[in-house]
């Protein structure tokens, strides 16, 4: 495999703290999205409006969790790992 000759501190410790951010901003939407619909819906009474409410008001939380799992797993955690062992394929475009 083809390699960098040195290795972007700079570039890993960005990565990772974009990672960080991800984190911290999937927690964010879990507790003031996410949480209060579900803390709502177990003080009521089971019915089949109020499921149906429930997971349409946790579509749009639940994808932009996804998104950004992709992004702090495939692009960033990868990202930094690839610097960090001087992987040169993921400049195969340059």
């Amino acid at each position: 495999f083809p390699r960098n000759p040195m290795i972007r501190w700079g570039y890993v410790a960005t990565k990772f703290a974009q990672v960080l951010g991800s984190l911290f901003y999937a927690y964010y939407i879990f507790v003031r999205l996410c949480i209060p619909q579900f803390r709502n819906s177990s003080q009521e009474t089971f019915n089949l409006r109020g499921l149906v409410l429930c997971i349409f008001n946790s579509i749009l939380p639940g994808v932009l969790i996804l998104f950004l799992v992709f992004f702090a797993f495939l692009h960033c955690w990868l990202n930094a790992f690839a610097e960090m062992l001087r992987f040169a394929d993921r400049m195969f475009y340059k």
